[in-house]
């Protein structure tokens, strides 16, 4: 992932820079919450942009998880 002189596609002003960012989404009605994500972040709105190989290796650690398997994601309920 390049950060190099792109523009946030959200609010035209920022610049993306490269961060280590924690990402939370709701799988299956609980919270998933992964930290050290490599991500886009936009310095001036804060817009996170992951990239295809970061979905889909988080896609894969939820499968994982789902089969009982250890992973770096922690489980939270959700109502």
């Amino acid at each position: 992932m390049s950060a190099e002189n792109l523009i946030c596609p959200i609010c035209h002003y920022g610049k993306l820079c490269e961060r280590l960012i924690t990402h939370s989404q709701i799988f299956e009605g609980q919270l998933i919450v992964t930290p050290k994500v490599p991500a886009l972040v936009c310095d001036v709105c804060g817009e996170k942009i992951l990239d295809d190989e970061v979905l889909t290796r988080l896609s894969g650690l939820l499968g994982q998880s789902k089969h009982g398997a250890r992973s770096a994601t922690q489980r939270h309920s959700w109502p």
